[in-house]
């Protein structure tokens, strides 16, 4: 059959493993998937979100504001920025695809750390570019390789903080570094997809070195700790002239206006924000206390996840979980070939994990 003509660099970008952990079918007869493969707010949003979306739902046969000024404007008042200076996305992982885009269209190289979230290296490639992935492991992430792999034709380094899957970042000291030191022509995109699951005061924002460093684009998104991933909608925040850029190549019209209108409203619900933190730090505790009892390897105690490796396979524990009803992600296609991510969910989730993955890994399954 003849084959669809596209660029040949597309037909190199490695798509996700098919019926792994994506897949959306449950057998029938199956009772109902836990769900903590997703990294999503186990709690619901809350009714005056729910309010603002049934509002905002009336007027469903008018386009959404092009450019989200309401809520560009909150979330500016929120960060303490300028309207000028966010951009919204339809989730981050738009607005990591445009930052490819825009630097990488004639050919360069972008860089992310090995294990990290695998849309980096995706988008590095579809735009044309060559991926370079610096030294990392599960539970290692050094500024001094993030530089030292920097090549002379690298324009974009993408940095997730905490990262994705390994839940590590940097201290305030070396993310200060990182902006400082490296060369200043190359974009460095800082993803702080889960930062509010981190005490704000412990917690080292990259947005507080805009200012310093023209080449910045801090990353953030509705769909973790506000609960919104159904609604696809994201942030980033940039110099002015950064912004500018990055708006001629948005979509107009890319966020819909359900999910304008929910994010307008959580984006100034801190109190949900701060008690969605205290349960995940709870459920966390709880799972690092019960690994260690199975004697499992757990990494990444920063965002709603944590990244646990055992003596058995990825795929191997994935698809026994998945026989119990019991949802994870494995992240063997990260080339980490014995760990799964598990989410933090309701206690009543993480017990049922729990009485599944201990039939599997007690007594002999975990790690020495």
């Amino acid at each position: 059959m003849t084959q669809p003509h596209v660029f040949e660099h597309l037909r190199r970008i490695p798509g996700p493993p098919p019926g792994t952990w994506e897949q959306e079918a449950e057998p029938e007869g199956r009772e109902p998937l836990v769900r903590l493969a997703d990294n999503g707010n186990p709690r619901a949003p809350t009714e005056a979100v729910r309010a603002r979306v049934l509002q905002a739902a009336a007027a469903l046969g008018r386009y959404p504001s092009a450019s989200g000024t309401a809520l560009r404007e909150a979330i500016a008042a929120r960060r303490g920025l300028d309207p000028a200076q966010v951009i919204l996305g339809n989730g981050s992982s738009e607005l990591i695809e445009l930052a490819a885009r825009a630097l990488l269209l004639d050919g360069g190289s972008g860089l992310a750390a090995r294990h990290s979230f695998a849309r980096y290296g995706q988008a590095i490639q579809a735009a044309g570019g060559r991926f370079i992935q610096c030294h990392a492991t599960a539970s290692e992430l050094e500024v001094d390789h993030l530089l030292a792999a920097v090549q002379p034709d690298t324009r974009v380094v993408f940095l997730g903080h905490p990262d994705n899957p390994t839940g590590l970042m940097l201290d305030r000291d070396e993310l200060a570094r990182l902006a400082r030191d490296l060369r200043q022509d190359i974009l460095l995109v800082v993803d702080q997809a889960y930062a509010e699951y981190v005490d704000p005061a412990d917690y080292p924002d990259a947005a507080g070195h805009l200012a310093g460093r023209a080449n910045l684009l801090v990353l953030r998104t509705f769909s973790k700790i506000h609960g919104l991933a159904g609604l696809r909608i994201g942030y980033g925040l940039g110099g002015r002239e950064l912004i500018r850029l990055l708006e001629g190549l948005r979509s107009p019209h890319n966020t819909n206006q359900l999910a304008q209108a929910a994010a307008e409203t959580a984006i100034r619900d801190e109190a949900f924000e701060a008690a969605s933190r205290a349960d995940n730090l709870t459920a966390r505790s709880r799972f690092l206390a019960r690994a260690e009892q199975l004697r499992c390897r757990v990494t990444g105690h920063a965002g709603n996840f944590l990244l646990m490796e055992t003596m058995l396979p990825a795929q191997v524990l994935f698809r026994e979980l998945l026989s119990r009803g019991i949802m994870v992600r494995p992240v063997d296609d990260h080339g980490l070939p014995n760990h799964v991510r598990v989410s933090m969910g309701t206690p009543e989730a993480m017990g049922a994990f729990w009485k599944a993955a201990s039939a599997i890994l007690d007594p002999a399954c975990g790690c020495p």
